[in-house]
């Protein structure tokens, strides 16, 4: 009896945990680590997910013939919309021309690559400079129509630079870090940053222990105001404070 029971456990755990890996891989968006890239966001199948440069928020430019080659990530609803764990950010979905669903991340539409042929291939990474890999990061680019290409946080919203700060230290402390909250990770392994940035990311202890991101020796703060990914309302504060810049 004692046999049945323990089988009967061990048959539930497996099933259970099978349940749970089938849970995790029917998320509408994973993460891959793929040779060369890092993580990177893929699909409910494991095929490797792009952005468009071209595209703004909320926004494809990418319609036939150029969706031959990249076809949209769509879904049939937004009920079933799933985030892998551990992915920071928002997924959501726009209406395109044709009326189908296509997934975006933090707002930023995501298609396939026709030439992509098995999960782990990322063929169309920098593909004529304008398609990237999409990227769960700590800190990534994104195009902003006045200002051009700006760094933003793993939510998508805005990061900045304060003009009075040493090399890779902080003279942001309440109460200004209430107005200008830091970026930062839990350790130096935590922070990720999307692929073809240059420069050199860094970490630094701030007074109250937390590691603030730095880029090219600069920290990085948020602005409060800032209301929605892809508003720069901090830019030119008081003379001092400007949107990041790759």
């Amino acid at each position: 009896m004692k046999k049945v029971l323990f089988l009967g456990t061990l048959l539930a755990a497996l099933l259970l945990g099978a349940f749970a890996v089938a849970a995790q891989e029917a998320a509408t968006l994973n993460v891959r680590n793929i040779n060369g890239l890092g993580p990177v966001l893929v699909a409910q199948n494991g095929m490797t997910l792009y952005t468009f440069k071209r595209d703004r928020l909320d926004t494809t430019n990418c319609v036939e013939p150029c969706t031959n080659n990249w076809p949209p990530y769509t879904v049939s609803s937004t009920e079933m919309l799933t985030l892998g764990e551990g992915i920071p950010g928002e997924i959501g979905t726009i209406e395109r021309p044709d009326g189908t669903l296509q997934v975006t991340y933090n707002q930023m539409p995501l298609y396939f690559w026709v030439n992509d042929q098995a999960p782990g291939d990322a063929t169309g990474h920098n593909f004529r400079t304008n398609w990237l890999v999409a990227t769960p990061a700590t800190v990534y680019v994104q195009f902003d129509e006045e200002l051009g290409y700006i760094l933003v946080g793993g939510d998508g919203k805005t990061l900045y630079t304060f003009a009075n700060d040493e090399p890779n230290s902080t003279s942001c402390v309440e109460p200004c870090s209430n107005n200008w909250p830091p970026l930062t990770v839990e350790s130096a392994n935590a922070l990720v940053t999307s692929v073809n940035i240059p420069g050199v990311f860094t970490t630094f202890e701030r007074p109250d222990g937390t590691l603030q991101v730095a880029y090219n020796g600069k920290a990085l703060y948020f602005w409060v105001n800032d209301a929605a990914r892809g508003d720069t309302t901090g830019h030119n504060f008081r003379d001092v404070w400007f949107v990041a810049k790759p």
